[in-house]
């Protein structure tokens, strides 16, 4: 098994060679349960029309349609991918919608402190090592209004064994034959299938979240087969933010 690599620089490059067909290699190599488990991210927030959201690591904006079906008045969408944000620029486009699309790195973006009700992150927790998963969760809290909730959601290694063993089977072999299929990189969706195992699952990064003062549940989903980390600011905390 490779090491996995967080390097900013090399992890940019990553989702820049994956751009053309990110989305679809998710949707083919997930039966479909990766946009199910975006409406699932979305659909934890007690979200409200005229919310103002922040979508975090947004990949190509696939939880755009989610966040405006719940009432998302005003979306900021983050990422530091330029292949990732030219595809949010052509969907933006394409769909005639007006979303804020900033190629910014997540851990520390322009957006005003205390500016967004809502922050939402899809399958991006695992290219992050545990020092950047605190940057994001101080970002996160920065952002946020006191009493604004977030919902994060990543690909996860179930806790049973036999499902986990066939879980890293087809994660590390099938997914990137279907990757190269599409066609694509192979060792790109490779390299996700080393991240998820060095993940695990959102229970891992749940501490790291309640010490900066935020407020968590872990959810699990399809047997553990994604899981989430939804949580809240509190009003009138006040610890480190990284």
């Amino acid at each position: 098994m490779a090491t996995p690599q967080y390097d900013d620089i090399f992890v940019k490059k990553l989702f820049d060679r994956m751009g053309r067909t990110y989305d679809l290699v998710n949707l083919l190599s997930s039966f479909g349960f990766s946009e199910f488990w975006r409406w699932q991210c979305v659909a934890n927030l007690p979200m409200a029309p005229g919310a103002i959201v922040c979508d975090m690591m947004a990949g190509t904006g696939e939880c755009w349609p989610y966040i405006r079906r719940r009432g998302g008045a005003a979306i900021t969408s983050i990422d530091f991918s330029r292949a990732m944000v030219a595809r949010q620029k052509r969907r933006r486009s394409s769909k005639g919608l007006r979303i804020d699309v900033r190629c910014e790195n997540a851990l520390a973006t322009s957006l005003p402190s205390a500016s967004v009700d809502f922050v939402v992150s899809a399958f991006g927790l695992k290219t992050l090592d545990p020092h950047a998963l605190r940057r994001f969760g101080g970002e996160i809290r920065r952002i946020l209004r006191p009493g604004g909730h977030f919902s994060l959601i990543e690909i996860s290694v179930p806790a049973d064994w036999a499902l986990a063993r066939l879980y890293r089977w087809y994660v590390n072999g099938v997914i990137p034959m279907i990757g190269r299929l599409c066609p694509g990189d192979t060792e790109c969706y490779r390299m996700l299938g080393v991240y998820t195992e060095a993940f695990g699952s959102c229970s891992k990064i749940a501490p790291v979240f309640q010490e900066l003062g935020l407020a968590v549940t872990v959810k699990r989903h399809f047997y553990g087969c994604a899981t989430s980390l939804v949580g809240r600011k509190e009003s009138g905390t006040n610890h480190p933010e990284s």
